[in-house]
């Protein structure tokens, strides 16, 4: 064993007698290790807890290792309850996935997807959401009490919560507390500091090499659902392309329906097919039947607009570069759900 393990050990086990002695909560106590670890930068180093919901109590482990193999070091006063009898539940009655054998728990699952309930992939967003914090913690990533402040007038703003009882209103609502609030800000505050260091000003460069996927199109639009009939409407309105507004507010008024009729369409959103029929179209003219869905829209080209690197696209690539590192992250994530249809599954069949 090496000096810089042995160290690293003992400042380790001082500071998990302390984080005992000082009842210290889990945000306070990642501060602390983290200046533990940039204390002895050499070892592999990570810390992680539990809460003990028998004595109410938090336990924490802190690792310690090197390519050879890692250290688990722990402490336990002796009024506390004994190892053996700790957690005395089935583990696994609580957890949801386990991600790089980090557990999600229930009740983390379900105040996440409270604020994130319009994902479509509910199972890829939890994963996704453990490894972003498994990430923020390797990196030391923190939030400022200035930066949680501004979240939280931008979250009140969003949700127009204008007074101090229209707060406290909510989190009952949604059955929350002032503390897990700013817990989940400060969470989302350093989600959006990660994804500034995973890019790291790559949008221009990719703008460069994909800026034919950023050209747009603005068109008014008809949807139909039979080929049939938008072959025929194509041939009775391709030489007035305006009477397809005419259309579109009979249909409304005949059958309600609300689709959007303009649209700002990206080349990139496209398929090939869909690409070639909307930009091989000339301002002012009709397209031909374009597959939608189950069936076919019909696009008045308006407006046809060069790719351009203004912040809306900025922000966009900065979503995709993030996106596709998270992808590549759990790709490579080990993955063990407690939940589900088939448990060994990447994600589960109920959540797709």
């Amino acid at each position: 064993m090496n000096e810089s393990i042995l160290a690293a050990a003992r400042d380790a086990m001082a500071l998990l007698v302390e984080l005992r002695e000082e009842r210290t909560g889990p945000e306070a106590a990642q501060a602390r290790f983290q200046a533990l670890r940039a204390r002895h930068p050499e070892p592999w180093m990570n810390i992680v807890w539990e809460h003990e919901s028998y004595q109410e109590m938090i336990h924490y482990d802190i690792l310690v290792g090197d390519d050879s193999g890692t250290f688990s070091l722990s402490y336990c006063a002796d009024e506390e309850l004994p190892w053996p009898v700790r957690g005395i539940q089935r583990f696994n009655e609580s957890v949801v996935v386990r991600v790089n054998d980090a557990p999600i728990r229930i009740s983390e699952a379900i105040t996440s997807l409270d604020h994130a309930w319009h994902t479509l992939h509910i199972g890829r967003h939890l994963l996704h959401m453990s490894l972003i914090d498994q990430e923020i913690r390797a990196r030391g990533i923190e939030t400022s009490d200035e930066e949680l402040a501004e979240a939280l007038v931008r979250f009140r703003k969003k949700r127009r919560l204008f007074t101090p009882a229209q707060v406290e209103l909510w989190m009952v609502e949604h059955g929350t507390t002032q503390a897990e609030l700013e817990r989940h800000l400060r969470d989302e505050q350093g989600r959006e500091k990660l994804k500034e260091q995973v890019v790291a000003g790559q949008e221009e460069a990719y703008f460069k090499e994909h800026r034919s996927g950023f050209e747009r199109v603005r068109a008014a639009r008809l949807y139909v659902p039979e080929r049939d009939e938008a072959l025929r409407l194509y041939g009775k309105l391709r030489g007035n392309p305006s009477q397809l507004l005419t259309v579109a507010q009979a249909r409304f008024v005949e059958t309600g329906d609300e689709d959007a009729l303009f649209t700002t369409l990206e080349r990139r959103e496209l398929d090939a097919e869909q690409a070639a029929l909307v930009f091989g179209t000339q301002p002012g003219e009709l397209t031909g039947p374009v597959p939608s869905g189950e069936g076919y829209e019909l696009l008045w080209v308006m407006q046809v607009l060069p790719g351009q690197f203004d912040e809306t696209t900025r922000q966009r690539i900065s979503s995709l570069l993030f996106d596709a590192w998270l992808e590549e992250k759990r790709r490579s994530a080990r993955v063990e759900w407690f939940w589900g249809a088939d448990e060994a599954a990447p994600i589960p069949a109920m959540s797709l």
